[in-house]
């Protein structure tokens, strides 16, 4: 009895002894570890580039030379859409012999803008607006510039397969400040210019080839538009001088092939207009029809340009 109850005494203390080493080889239950911080809702989307001719709307701004880009644009992001800022400086030759043209040559063009932008699903919607400023611009004298602003809307919609399209329109109550333009020319005549009230619209289209090679990748695009600029100061100036410019309304278009790699663009692009020699003239204000064909007719352009953002670094 003595032996019986001394073994199971023995036995239970063996058990007992391994099961308390067992346990402590087991793993523990780690803490658990904090949730991560949210992401910032702060970036910026930066990025530059050099294009062989810098064309807005088909017209040339470099003289049909190169032109050099860059920006810098601070973003918001908010549950209802991102906010942003941004700053563009674009290298020009402007036509500078006055009074041949109704402009003289500024240093660049610098682009302010802002607005907001979000998407539903397949939608997009961007609306904005954008100063256009020319510094150390001097306008046949006076100290009134070429500066002006643009309002816009810009409506996406994506159809999966890489292919979008896009609608979109500008407006602006002084194109180019051209009130001034009209002053210097209808004062004489002791008439005042109004402002050049103008409205662009333009449908886009975008096609992302279905091949790609690692990060390298292309796609075409292509976009045409009309540009509606209210010609009653050259009317007047018509009836007023004898002279004979044109609606300096227009159509323009442009279409291209682009190959892309990681930030890269290397974009090859035609750009045209249905503007005659004597409408690029008017739009230009110009005295001198038959020199001012090349800063409107029709253009092959190659560009390179990156663009990226602060956040793709982290």
């Amino acid at each position: 009895m003595r032996k019986t109850f001394a073994s199971t005494v023995a036995a239970g203390l063996l058990a007992l002894t391994c099961t308390a080493a067992f346990g402590a080889d087991l793993p523990r239950k780690a803490a658990a570890l904090p949730p991560p911080p949210p992401p910032s809702p702060w970036d910026i989307a930066f990025g530059g580039g050099i294009a062989s001719d810098y064309n807005f709307r088909g017209v040339s701004q470099s003289n049909r030379g190169p032109s050099a880009s860059a920006y810098f644009e601070p973003q918001y992001k908010t549950a209802v859409g991102t906010f942003y800022v941004g700053v563009a400086a674009i290298s020009i030759d402007w036509p500078s012999i006055v009074p041949d043209f109704g402009f003289t040559n500024p240093a660049a063009e610098v682009d302010i803008y802002g607005g907001w932008r979000n998407s539903w699903g397949a939608f997009s919607l961007d609306i904005g607006g954008w100063y256009y400023w020319y510094p150390k611009e001097i306008f046949n004298g006076f100290t009134d510039k070429s500066d002006f602003v643009e309002v816009y809307a810009k409506l996406g919609y994506d159809f999966g397969s890489g292919f979008t399209v896009g609608a979109n329109v500008f407006y602006t109550p002084d194109l180019l400040h051209y009130s001034t333009t009209f002053n210097s020319l209808l004062n004489p005549f002791g008439l005042s210019a109004s402002k050049v009230d103008a409205t662009y619209a333009s449908g886009t289209a975008k096609w992302v080839l279905p091949w790609t090679t690692g990060d390298l990748g292309a796609f075409v695009s292509g976009e045409l538009g009309h540009w509606w600029i209210d010609d009653s100061n050259w009317a007047a100036y018509n009836l007023a001088a004898g002279a004979t410019y044109t609606n300096p309304s227009y159509t323009y278009w442009n279409a291209g092939l682009a190959f892309t790699y990681k930030v890269l663009t290397l974009d090859f692009r035609y750009h045209g207009t249905d503007q005659s020699t004597a409408d690029c003239a008017s739009f230009l204000v110009s005295t001198v029809p038959n020199g001012s064909n090349k800063w409107c007719g029709d253009a092959y352009i190659v560009s390179a340009k990156f663009d990226t953002t602060l956040s793709a670094f982290k």
